[in-house]
């Protein structure tokens, strides 16, 4: 019970100091969330994501089957056509196709493929900070693809299930997200500077303070008048 107490004491303390310094914990918290919108709306370019949906298979027509062991292999080579898919060589020919002002090593460190866990479906992705130009890629890549792929396997069925469209919002910065972070994070640090302000300084400023420190109990008090 005296622990609980204590502890309960204790949080009193935490936030008399906070009550007391208020206006560090509050400047703090407004100049980190002030500088992190600055950042976040002025300064940081916004990224865009584009993403498409390719299904791949076996070619159907009148005399072929289509069992599950088929499904199983294609499934294990969706791998092996997502590396496709990522290979210089094919993003470059995308490139020099379409007369795309941009690199083939830029288009590789920002393209996502992704084989989809138990299907036969990649999931790519294409980000660029402007967001014409990252739909253009991605549909040329794609295409690119569709056309090398017939080489690899000749009997295969590569085709788009999930067209790119050009992306309404970018996906970073996330504005509102990092403001509300960074006004936790300053309030958070301002609370904690009030509370090692408080801690550092040793002067004695009321009567409770007072009686814990001499241990006696306070009999009378001078109120300090303000000079006129």
């Amino acid at each position: 019970m005296n622990d609980i107490t204590e502890i309960e004491l204790r949080l009193q303390d935490i936030l008399e100091i906070l009550k007391r310094k208020w206006k560090l914990v509050i400047a703090v918290a407004s100049i980190t969330t002030i500088i992190t919108a600055l950042v976040n709306f002025f300064l940081i370019t916004p990224i865009f994501q584009v993403n498409s949906k390719v299904f791949i298979g076996k070619e159907e027509n009148i005399n072929s089957k289509y069992d599950n062991s088929d499904v199983q292999m294609y499934q294990k080579l969706l791998k092996t056509y997502s590396e496709l898919m990522k290979t210089k060589d094919l993003i470059e020919d995308s490139i020099n196709k379409n007369n795309l002002n941009i690199s083939a090593d830029e288009v590789i460190d920002n393209l996502k493929v992704t084989p989809m866990t138990d299907t036969q479906i990649l999931q790519v992705s294409y980000e660029n900070k402007d967001k014409v130009l990252a739909r253009e890629v991605l549909v040329s890549i794609i295409d690119e693809f569709m056309l090398e792929s017939k080489t690899i396997i000749q009997n295969g069925n590569v085709k788009v299930i999930e067209s790119a469209e050009l992306p309404e919002k970018p996906i970073s910065p996330q504005k509102a997200l990092n403001v509300a972070i960074a006004f936790i994070i300053g309030f958070m640090v301002g609370a904690s500077l009030a509370l090692i302000k408080e801690y550092v300084d040793d002067t004695v400023k009321t009567k409770e303070q007072t009686e814990n420190v001499m241990g006696l109990p306070v009999i009378g008090m001078i109120p300090c008048e303000e000079n006129n």
